[in-house]
């Protein structure tokens, strides 16, 4: 039986139990990682002894081991800072009620990975492209340009509001363009939220293994159309964070 004085169990993830990935990296607070399993399931956990985690020290911990045991299973990654508080609360709390929607889940995954594609604007080049295609925008700085601050306040002020919606305007066209290039070698997209002012789209695809290299290619025809208009970063293959639409999120979370 679990007592007061046992350790609390950090959870990354859960697996099928038959292809339990042997993670060598060091987990959080450095501890080994290993397995709690139930029901075909295997929950990839380690020991937590601290009261409270320094996000910004155990995250990239965190990623470590999700991005291990994807190299040869299929992870559902719980969020970042989840705590339980011993082994059988992980199999009471977390694999047994959930069993069958977990492993319904895990095949659906199997054999498919994550890609995101961010794009980033010039700013500067942006809103010279915004002023230079709108002639109402560029009649209004005309004017304001030609009048005290005090006098041109109401335009300015309708001057910001048009150029952030033709910026928004500009937004939703190229992720829309992003989207139709790349979607149509993926198994499904996911538009994120843009992390920066700068940002022009934030996608996360879900794409076969196997069809990495068709996908690679065509984040490669999509960076030349774009031009130096837009920088886009792509990264992966990652554990599919993006598409576990079971909120793994039990027990406590413990980061400071």
């Amino acid at each position: 039986m679990p007592t007061a004085d046992d350790p609390n169990v950090y959870v990354y993830g859960v697996v099928a139990a038959a292809d339990g990935p042997g993670v060598s990296v060091d987990g959080v607070e450095g501890a080994d990682v290993r397995t709690v399993e139930h029901a075909g399931l295997a929950a990839l956990v380690s020991t937590l002894r601290a009261d409270e985690l320094a996000a910004a020290r155990e995250l990239r911990a965190h990623w470590r081991v999700l991005e291990e045991a994807s190299r040869s299973a299929t992870v559902l990654p719980v969020r970042f800072g989840t705590v339980m508080d011993n082994e059988d609360a992980v199999r009471e709390q977390l694999l047994a009620p959930n069993a069958e929607g977990l492993t319904e889940r895990l095949r659906e995954l199997a054999g498919r990975v994550q890609l995101n594609v961010k794009g980033d604007y010039d700013e500067e080049r942006l809103l010279r492209d915004v002023v230079r295609a709108s002639p109402p925008i560029t009649a209004l700085r005309d004017r304001v340009n030609q009048v005290s601050d005090a006098a041109g306040y109401y335009d300015r002020i309708r001057m910001g509001e048009m150029v952030a919606a033709e910026v928004t305007r500009h937004r939703e066209h190229d992720e829309a363009l992003a989207l139709t290039r790349l979607e149509r070698v993926a198994v499904a997209a996911r538009a994120e939220p843009l992390a920066s002012q700068s940002g022009a789209f934030n996608l996360a695809f879900l794409v076969e293994k196997n069809g990495v290299d068709a996908f690679s290619e065509a984040v490669g025809t999509l960076r030349a159309e774009l031009g130096e208009r837009i920088a886009l970063r792509y990264v992966g293959p990652l554990p599919p964070y993006s598409f576990v639409e079971n909120d793994l999120s039990m027990g406590a979370p413990a980061w400071a």
